[in-house]
């Protein structure tokens, strides 16, 4: 009896609510068909125009046949066709056959006019070609135009009558609105009897799974006759069996929790580890300067106060440089960093930068080549490939030694040109080769202190090649070392 008390309601608010939605569909469907139809016509014409003048343009024009091509594109798109050649000079219209032009050169003694129209908008298309809308001086006739120049010097002029683009989309909404009353009609009507044999199936398995809310997996559906309604019903009897089952998922759950709250002690160990060495690197020259400033506070040599001043000067460029790098390092390692990526030939770029390096390449005594292939061209911020380069090229200089020479080559590694930078010198130990990326690792501290190098180049280069999306990395060769980084290749 309880189920036979629900089942009215719930089969009136099922058709009341089937027929609001249908009222609804229909009233939102004529808004958007009455409003946009038009606009999706004279789309639909621009793609058709467009479409006819790359059939134009592949006309020969010096065969006897081209009128009758013409011709049947004007009847078949129901279009007025005007060609330029050169773009001056009226070549073809609709309205007139005769040419102005024969193939030979010599010039006909009819000349035919130009369609002359009221221009009331220009839009000009990204491949070069123009649309317009143009008004005749002495009707309220509107036209659509497509212009496109060809060839050498030639130009077609595609006309569309807009009040017959109008007439057809005001035709088409009338049609699909009618179609659209019909066809609400036909499936309101089949969605309330259909209604009527979903309903009492939904009613049974409402009470299946209040059993189910009050964990009694005893009670199952029995099987039903409408195929979605038999399998929900198959669903639910699976559920109490997939209990288990997502007891076990929950644990897993659980293990993939402990393993991020892992990752995230990592990172904060890292950050520790990171805040470590900025201390470390900042403590040397702050104790510097306050040893040599306490000593000319208290007058011990006093004889060399000028050396403590160019001491204390020079740990306080070398705090600015480590404050500098610093925020260099944070900057890239933003994720909302944006690269600004431009078309550049590489060999002009690669030299560049070496002429930058010039006074520190000579103060070196450094025998430098530069092998480039000019014809390669890379997409990528300059700025930021620059810093990549010029860091590479520093830790040449810093570590060069033997025959002082320094090798710089290009290598088309087809989506992308690898840029090496190679210099004689010790290799590097395989203890420091995976570790030279991270942030302040140097594998020659003395060296690298007394130039003021605090071991965040290289992890500069990763992030910046990171943002690049590109690859990088050293290798050790016979007499020396080499870091090449990859550059994205443009046509």
């Amino acid at each position: 009896m309880r189920v036979k008390r629900k089942r009215p309601p719930l089969k009136r608010r099922t058709s009341f609510v089937v027929i609001l939605v249908f009222c609804f569909s229909l009233y939102f469907s004529s808004v958007v068909q009455f409003a946009f139809m038009d606009d999706i016509y004279i789309y639909a014409t621009r793609k058709s125009m467009i479409s006819s003048s790359k059939q134009i343009m592949e006309i020969d024009f010096k065969e006897d046949d081209y009128k009758s091509i013409l011709s049947d594109i004007e009847v078949n798109k129901d279009i007025y066709i005007e060609i330029y050649s050169p773009r001056e000079t009226l070549f073809y219209t609709t309205d007139s056959n005769d040419i102005v032009y024969e193939p030979d050169g010599e010039e006909h003694e009819e000349a035919m006019k130009p369609r002359i129209m009221k221009i009331k908008s220009h839009t000009d298309m990204p491949d070069g070609s123009y649309l317009e809308l143009r008004q005749e001086y002495y009707t309220s006739a509107e036209y659509m135009v497509y212009g496109v120049f060809f060839g050498q010097n030639n130009g077609i002029e595609i006309y569309r009558s807009l009040d017959a683009v109008r007439a057809n989309a005001l035709t088409a909404s009338w049609a699909f609105f009618v179609t659209t009353i019909i066809l609400s009609l036909i499936i309101i009507s089949i969605t309330v009897i259909y209604a009527s044999s979903v309903i009492n199936p939904l009613l049974i398995i409402n009470d299946k799974t209040k059993s189910i809310i009050n964990m009694d997996f005893g009670e199952t559906c029995p099987p039903f006759k409408i195929k979605e309604i038999h399998e929900l019903g198959s669903n639910i009897n699976s559920l109490s069996a997939s209990l288990s089952s997502a007891l076990g998922e929950l644990q897993n759950e659980n293990r993939r929790l402990e393993m991020d709250i892992e990752m995230k002690r990592r990172m904060e160990k890292t950050m520790r580890s990171f805040m470590a060495n900025v201390s470390h690197e900042l403590k040397t020259p702050i104790s510097i300067i306050q040893g040599y400033a306490e000593g000319m506070k208290f007058g011990i040599g006093c004889d060399s106060t000028e050396e403590f001043c160019d001491i204390i000067i020079e740990e306080s460029d070398k705090m600015n440089n480590l404050v500098c790098r610093l925020m260099e390092y944070l900057q890239y390692g933003n994720e909302n960093y944006r690269v600004n990526k431009i078309t550049f030939n590489i060999a002009s770029f690669i030299r560049e930068c070496v002429d930058l390096r010039s006074h520190r390449i000579k103060e070196a005594d450094a025998d430098i080549t530069v092998d480039i292939d000019e014809r390669l061209y890379g997409y990528g911020d300059t700025e930021l490939l620059s810093n990549v380069f010029n860091n590479y090229l520093s830790n040449a200089l810093s570590h060069l030694d033997y025959e002082k020479k320094i090798v710089i080559t290009s290598k088309d590694m087809g989506s992308c040109c690898r840029i090496s930078v190679f210099n004689t010198g010790r290799q590097i130990p395989g203890s420091d080769i995976e570790n030279i990326w991270q942030s302040f690792y140097r594998a020659d501290k003395s060296h690298s202190r007394a130039e003021g190098r605090f071991g965040l180049g290289l992890s500069i280069v990763a992030k910046l090649q990171d943002l690049h999306g590109q690859r990088y990395g050293v290798m050790n060769r016979e007499n020396g070392v080499e870091f090449w980084f990859d550059i994205e290749k443009k046509a």
